[in-house]
């Protein structure tokens, strides 16, 4: 069995048109397989998170939390988007919870992920969050998550699509779990990235350690 995941961060309301397409491929050629969002169920996870303890709340950060739910399922609704003041709204009000559950030092928003002195455009510093995945915000959510994945369906590959800069910190955390915990599982990342990494006249694989395929 091959497990696709597609991680944070990247717009969720944007489905990558390439996993699609190899998940079609895959079932026209009867390989058995999944696909794990973990984009859209690791922005969740946050979101549904409590308020922090000891922090203190303003006002719109109350109101934040407390139609979160809301403003989730609201999202979802294509009657949302024909009024642009409540839309953005709304996406500001998810924005501000993301902020406040995550630790000082990382931005997570629907469209974006920092983490301070981690830059994804040097291989050093992906090979640093492959190296301390429990740095990364969405670690709680991805260990339980691939752990319980890998312990039901045992899959042979595990093949990661990272399409935009602000997905390569959490995939290569995601990547350096899977290599600690799961030794054995041979691992491939693709996407419009790492194609345009791959594209590069100069390019040298700084992760032939790490990953078995680009």
């Amino acid at each position: 069995m091959i497990l696709l995941i597609y991680p944070p961060v990247a717009k969720p309301c944007e489905p990558p048109a390439g996993i699609a397409r190899l998940s079609g491929m895959l079932g026209s050629h009867g390989i058995a397989h999944r696909i794990l969002d973990a984009n859209g169920e690791g922005i969740l996870h946050l979101l549904r998170m409590p308020f922090p303890k000891g922090k203190k709340g303003n006002t719109w950060t109350q109101r934040a939390f407390r139609n979160c739910e809301r403003n989730i399922t609201s999202l979802r609704d294509p009657l949302l988007y024909r009024h642009i003041d409540r839309y953005k709204r709304a996406v500001k009000d998810i924005d501000r919870v993301l902020s406040e559950v995550t630790p000082s030092g990382v931005s997570v928003g629907l469209a974006n992920y920092e983490q301070k002195g981690l830059s994804p455009v040097k291989s050093e510093d992906l090979l640093t969050a492959a190296e301390q995945p429990e740095l990364n915000p969405f670690y709680p959510y991805f260990r339980s998550r691939l752990e319980g994945l890998f312990h039901e369906k045992a899959p042979s590959v595990t093949g990661i699509s990272v399409n935009f800069l602000s997905q390569a910190l959490t995939a290569f955390s995601m990547l350096g779990f899977i290599r600690r915990e799961f030794p054995r599982m041979k691992v491939i990342i693709g996407g419009g990235l790492i194609t345009s990494w791959l594209k590069n006249p100069r390019w040298k694989n700084p992760f032939s350690g790490m990953v078995d395929h680009l």
